[in-house]
């Protein structure tokens, strides 16, 4: 019974959040690109590079104070020279200068992560622009060629909504 109740908040939920967007003047779509910096030292790890530029397609919305985001990141060539796509979604306060948390999951080499991935994240928005940094907590089990799992990082990226 605790399973399909939770199944059904979580499907009823975003659904809820859209329909209140939909009169929302806040809610709008973005695009945009982020640098990341793997935490963790990984020198000995051939076809491993700490670093990584990837993109950024986002939905806002929210009312006032309390806003949402769905984001899907791309981050072309980034372990192994394999692609990695990460679907997440973010609640944040605050309007110009804002903070919040976020929860997502990640696809590496076709197949989705056994664990979610968690970001803090704090921005300030100037007019159609969004610039953020965040620290995410990962561990992308799915990678058998790495000294360790532990993929946490800091992003420091730049939406331009509109």
């Amino acid at each position: 019974m605790k399973r399909l109740l939770l199944t059904v908040f979580l499907a009823i939920t975003p659904l809820l959040f859209l329909a209140t967007a939909a009169t929302d003047a806040q809610a709008g779509f973005g695009l945009g690109l982020h640098y990341l910096k793997t935490l963790e030292d990984m020198e000995e790890t051939s076809g491993f590079d700490s670093s990584s530029l990837g993109f950024l397609g986002v939905y806002s919305f929210g009312p006032g104070m309390l806003n949402f985001e769905l984001s899907l990141e791309y981050v072309p060539n980034y372990i192994l020279e394999e692609d990695l796509l990460q679907p997440s979604a973010y609640v944040f306060m605050g309007n110009k200068i804002y903070g919040g948390l976020g929860i997502g999951t990640s696809r590496f080499k076709g197949d989705w992560a056994d664990d979610p991935f968690f970001d803090l994240r704090a921005g300030l928005k100037i007019s159609v622009f969004d610039f953020f940094a965040s620290y995410r907590i990962q561990e992308l089990n799915e990678v058998n060629d790495l000294e360790t799992d532990d993929l946490n990082s800091i992003t420091f990226g730049a939406i331009f909504k509109f």
